[in-house]
């Protein structure tokens, strides 16, 4: 490949590049939900926390295991 035909491609990538960045859309940060998230009481545990629903008042414990999965217990009132 000569020098033109490599500045040429990179003009083109260049110009994909920005017709394509106008046309994707923002990200947006994610609706808050009713949960409100309570520490552990044990701080040198870190072992979880305490997810709250504010609306119902019923409570789960979240964690996350050793697959890198959030996993969250039964909701209790």
């Amino acid at each position: 490949m000569s020098s033109s035909q490599a500045i040429l491609a990179g003009a083109a990538l260049i110009a994909l590049s920005i017709l394509f960045v106008n046309t994707m859309q923002p990200a947006r940060a994610a609706i808050n939900g009713p949960f409100a998230l309570m520490h552990h009481s044990n701080g040198a545990a870190n072992a979880g926390v305490f997810r709250i629903d504010s609306a119902t008042g019923e409570v789960s414990y979240c964690y996350v295991t050793g697959e890198a999965q959030l996993v969250c217990s039964g909701s209790v009132k």
